[in-house]
């Protein structure tokens, strides 16, 4: 038998099974009215916690959008040396290109192998 506790039918004749054993103990003459009284109760409380719950997510998720939004600002937003310290950095790693793969260098090349290679005859 599957226990279905997402309704209040469910939750209701699953609590009514699970005290039944308990409130038999206590005198038929104030048994029921405590069995029905307490089953108000954890019912009244259970909807309590979902809805609190149901709150808190809605909150985190709120939270959680707060806080990418946040991150992609903050990842967007450089400071001014920032901003130069990357263009200096593009502007070095540029000319290092230039110097290696360059059409205009091939020519430099030749000249300083031709030079290294005189330089390193004399030694």
């Amino acid at each position: 038998m599957a226990i279905d506790l997402s309704t209040p039918e469910g939750r209701s004749s699953y609590l009514n099974d699970k005290l039944s054993d308990l409130i038999n103990g206590v005198d038929s003459t104030y048994g029921n009215i405590i069995f029905d009284e307490l089953l108000k109760r954890i019912d009244s409380t259970i909807k309590d916690f979902n809805a609190e719950m149901e709150s808190v997510f809605d909150e985190l998720k709120i939270n959680e959008k707060k806080r990418q939004s946040l991150l992609v600002k903050l990842s967007k937003k450089q400071t001014p040396e920032e901003i130069q310290h990357r263009e200096k950095v593009k502007k070095e790693w540029e000319q290092k290109l230039l110097e290696l793969y360059g059409r205009d260098n091939e020519k430099k090349d030749d000249g300083k192998q031709e030079e290294t290679t005189n330089i390193e005859e004399e030694k």
